[in-house]
């Protein structure tokens, strides 16, 4: 095939000669060059010959002349690519002291990077890490924020390190700032949401805290699991922030009423919101109770069975109102310690001594507890039945 190839070739190379060969013969042209004094005859065929001759001269000339150059182009290259070996080498050499804690031979090898380094998103934040670690918050500072002005596009990954640096000089406060900054462009920024829910939650500030849960539950940046803890931390803590304020019956209801359904199916929530609730509420502490008694219906909770035992009342009629809710509760919860510990309660409170003494040995035969033995031992006490109640302290102090 090949061969064929190269006959075919050369045949069209001799009919082509041929034929420039004839065309000579026939009409050799007439080519007249002219430069003021000076005029060139030659014919038209010469003139393309020496046309031919002169653009590979020029052409060959110019690939010597560059292979002539071409060695000292790779070793500018050669240089270059060294340089950008040692770079590498040293900006590699100083993350590496960095993340083993030697922060002084940290800045010794990144501060030399920074004038001509080509990676400054990587240098500097490492830099003024390795700063802030030895103490120079201001200059770490410094640097982070003149980074920014050469590239503002580099926005969130400054305002991180500024926060951690903050973090770092032990003023939350000031890292929620570049944090908020980060977050007000975009909420869903993951690293930014993360560091400050951390913030948030060391500065106690839990209506922000459950406001920041929502958008990391939406963006869906943490485990549902992980993420119901954290909502029922932060709504447990926040309703007993609420009491000091004005208004704190309104806020916790409505609170609840928006609270996520990890937080509503909470016994420790529910008992959180009531104790919130009552501490808001005062005496007495109606709207607590009524509250109590319509989940109570919902679901049972021993937690709130319980809470309902300690509500003031401000008269005998309150408590036997409070008294037969309890025993008519029974009927849902016959078998629950605390419901029996809670009649026994109410009973003290009226004076009904046989009664009390019955409900609260039948709490203790359903599940033992110290708040039974205990509740138990003060009414002995209170009888002057002193052997009884030495048994049921002494019952109560091994839990």
């Amino acid at each position: 095939m090949r061969m064929r190839v190269w006959v075919l070739l050369l045949l069209v190379v001799a009919i082509v000669g041929a034929w420039l060969g004839a065309m000579m013969q026939m009409d050799p042209g007439y080519l007249l060059v002219a430069w003021r004094q000076t005029t060139i005859e030659m014919s038209l065929w010469v003139g393309l010959v020496l046309v031919i001759v002169l653009y590979l001269g020029l052409y060959f000339g110019l690939r010597v002349l560059f292979s002539l150059n071409a060695p000292w182009q790779f070793m500018a290259r050669w240089s270059e690519e060294g340089k950008l070996r040692r770079a590498q080498l040293q900006t590699r050499q100083g993350l590496l002291a960095l993340s083993n804690g030697q922060y002084s031979r940290a800045v010794e090898k990144l501060e030399g990077l920074v004038a001509e380094t080509s990676q400054p998103l990587v240098v500097i934040p490492a830099l003024a890490e390795a700063e802030a670690r030895m103490g120079r918050f201001e200059k770490a500072q410094k640097r982070l924020q003149a980074l920014f002005k050469t590239m503002p596009e580099a926005s969130a990954l400054v305002g991180l390190a500024q926060a951690r640096i903050y973090i770092q000089q032990g003023d939350a406060e000031a890292a929620l700032v570049p944090l908020q900054k980060i977050t007000a462009q975009d909420k869903q920024h993951s690293q930014a949401n993360e560091l400050l829910l951390e913030l948030l939650q060391g500065l106690q500030r839990w209506l922000d805290v459950i406001d920041l849960l929502k958008i990391i539950a939406g963006a869906k940046q943490m485990p549902e699991a992980v993420m119901a803890q954290q909502q029922k931390k932060a709504y447990g803590q926040a309703f007993f922030q609420i009491t000091t304020q004005d208004q704190a019956l309104e806020q916790l209801q409505q609170l609840w009423r928006k609270a996520p359904a990890a937080v509503k199916k909470s016994s420790v929530c529910r008992l959180a919101l009531v104790q919130a609730m009552h501490q808001a509420e005062g005496d007495p502490a109606k709207r607590t109770a009524e509250y109590i008694e319509n989940s109570l219906k919902q679901e049972w909770d021993d937690g709130l069975v319980l809470e309902f035992s300690h509500l003031p009342m401000t008269d005998g009629a309150d408590v036997e109102k409070a008294l037969r809710k309890a025993e008519a509760w029974q009927s849902q919860a016959k078998d629950s310690a605390a419901l029996q510990l809670t009649l026994g309660r109410l009973c003290r409170r009226l004076e009904l001594w046989g009664k009390a003494r019955d409900y609260l040995q039948s709490s203790i035969c359903l599940q033992a507890s110290k708040e039974a033995h205990a509740e138990l031992a003060r009414l002995e006490q209170q009888l002057g039945h002193l052997d009884a109640a030495l048994e049921h302290y002494r019952a109560a102090s091994i839990f």
